[in-house]
């Protein structure tokens, strides 16, 4: 089977390259592109695959030809994710024992800092995630963080 360089492939094509253009000058069926294009979600609205690029950009993937560097710069990348995400976790566990603490006491002017606490966590967390790309789809990387968590 031949190997076709499938990434240079979808960003043509998210460019706006035809699916026959690409089958002419890669070699590879024009069916078997459509099927990945089907598989993968490609799509020809060029934002995402700028988005994509941008991505790449700050996490120092671009251009990079080197499977191997291209591997770290992703694992430092998806290293730097989830020591922010782990991070907000520590954050809301010091937050419950601030409540805990303030309830038990009885302590109504810590539990005004509580609150002002858990509104300023929340308002700089939700800016973190954005920052960080975090709020695509957190259902999954959440559970895939629980499991190495608990490793």
């Amino acid at each position: 089977m031949a190997k076709y360089d499938w990434e240079v492939i979808r960003a043509e094509f998210e460019a706006g390259s035809t699916m026959g253009q690409l089958s002419k000058k890669y070699g590879a069926d024009k069916a078997a592109i459509s099927r990945r294009a089907k598989k993968e979600s490609w799509a020809q609205d060029t934002s995402a695959a700028i988005n994509r690029m941008a991505e790449a950009k700050v996490n120092g993937i671009v251009n990079t030809v080197d499977p191997e560097k291209k591997a770290a710069a992703m694992q430092a990348a998806a290293d730097a994710k989830a020591s922010v995400i782990q991070r907000h976790k520590i954050e809301w566990e010091a937050h419950q024992r601030l409540v805990d603490d303030a309830i038990a006491d009885d302590d109504f002017e810590r539990a005004k800092l509580a609150k002002i606490t858990a509104e300023t966590i929340k308002i700089r967390q939700e800016g973190e995630r954005k920052a960080w790309g975090l709020d695509k789809d957190t259902t999954q990387i959440d559970a895939k963080l629980e499991i190495v968590w608990h490793e």
